[in-house]
């Protein structure tokens, strides 16, 4: 048990010191032993959550992942914002979110080996709506929501918000179709119907606003 959750007792095994407690966790949360996650108390979890080994997740201002989300291994999360990624999104292998920038144009110096007072840097909010699924090796810049059901194919760049129910691909990332909207959510109803709706649902930007 970690923090009083049910998740992998060898979560952060490289750690000496005693696992960390997240801000909120739900059920049936399986974080493999190689994935690291800095400031824990501000990551919020919902249920039936998978994040693989070799995956990272920085350091940010808010970070919530809502239920049944699985995050593939050598996927990160860094960039300092906020980020959410709601029920029923998922990020494929290598996927990279990047929720805040240096500024590289007016001369400042870049990097977290410079202190910030020589930096210029942006903190922006990245979110995944539902159904929302990233492809390998995607790359999603700050200020960017992945409407719902909106799919990136692998490789892709994503550098402004794209549109509920489309199929994106290229760098920029361009649309090329359309999910099947009711069918998706006809399985998300079934699903419920035999499991069960989880407690707490986080579906909207609101979710990085709560307590």
């Amino acid at each position: 048990m970690l923090g009083g959750h049910p998740l992998l007792p060898f979560i952060l095994s490289h750690m000496e010191s005693a696992p960390p407690r997240f801000r909120r966790a739900g059920s049936n949360v399986t974080i493999y032993k190689l994935a690291v996650i800095l400031s824990p108390e501000n990551v919020t979890f919902g249920s039936d959550i998978v994040i693989d080994d070799f995956v990272f997740i920085g350091a940010h201002q808010r970070l919530v992942i809502g239920n049944r989300v699985h995050i593939s291994s050598h996927c990160s999360i860094a960039g300092g914002g906020r980020v959410l990624l709601s029920d029923f999104s998922g990020l494929s292998p290598g996927v990279r979110l990047l929720s805040g920038t240096d500024d590289f144009t007016e001369g400042r110096l870049n990097g977290c080996a410079i202190p910030q007072e020589f930096r210029e840097t942006h903190r922006g909010t990245i979110i995944l709506e539902p159904h929302a699924i990233i492809g390998a090796n995607c790359v999603v810049l700050p200020d960017v929501t992945i409407g719902e059901g909106a799919t990136l194919g692998a490789g892709s760049v994503v550098t402004c918000s794209l549109e509920p129910w489309g199929v994106y691909v290229g760098s920029p990332a361009r649309k090329i179709k359309t999910r099947p909207r009711e069918l998706v959510l006809a399985n998300e109803q079934r699903l419920f119907e035999k499991y069960g709706r989880p407690e707490v649902e986080y579906r909207s930007a609101a979710c990085l606003d709560e307590a």
